[in-house]
């Protein structure tokens, strides 16, 4: 689980990165992206619909397979965002691997340092 300094909480900042942040998609997620031009530590917030399964237990496994792998990976990223992850129904398809994959691939393209 990310730390309380790690996670975004606030409506206001998720609003903020839907409509100021730039949007990134792939295959089983979308990632909204704001650069809040500080350097203080990135936040990271996640959107998983009860459309994607009506089951807590599964929507939580995907938050806290994404939430996991950023917790180990945070000093790959760059300081000073708010990032967003929108859940699409495809990642119900994928194993944690493959999930992990996707996440590097962003994160390697668009937030690495």
């Amino acid at each position: 689980m990310l730390a309380s300094k790690y996670r975004l909480k606030k409506r206001m900042n998720f609003a903020r990165c839907e409509i100021d942040g730039r949007l990134i998609q792939s295959r089983s997620f979308g990632v909204e992206i704001y650069d809040r031009k500080d350097k203080d530590n990135s936040r990271f917030g996640f959107i998983i619909s009860t459309r994607i399964s009506k089951k807590a237990v599964v929507r939580n496994k995907i938050k806290r397979t994404i939430s996991d792998y950023i917790r180990i990976n945070i000093n790959m990223i760059k300081n000073g965002l708010d990032v967003v992850f929108l859940i699409k129904p495809a990642i119900l398809k994928l194993n944690k691997e493959q999930i992990e994959n996707e996440i590097y691939e962003i994160i390697i393209k668009n937030l690495q340092k």
